[in-house]
């Protein structure tokens, strides 16, 4: 069952399945990026600026992996 997500970035809005996201990296300073599939754009998702949008991600790879970020 796909996961999806709207996320506004660099003024253009996209509409992800993170199920088709290969990757995600969480940088110690609450920064979340990944790499939009079929494409080399790269999307950082900072906890301050998109909280909401932050949030979901974490809870997402909690699901898939069940493994907690901090």
């Amino acid at each position: 069952m796909a996961y999806w997500i709207k996320i506004t970035y660099d003024r253009n809005t996209y509409v992800i399945d993170l199920d088709r996201v290969a990757t995600f990296c969480h940088a110690p300073n609450g920064r979340v990026s990944f790499t939009l599939p079929d494409s080399s754009i790269t999307i950082i998702v900072n906890q301050q600026s998109n909280a909401e949008t932050y949030q979901l991600i974490l809870d997402y790879v909690e699901k898939q992996t069940g493994y907690s970020l901090p």
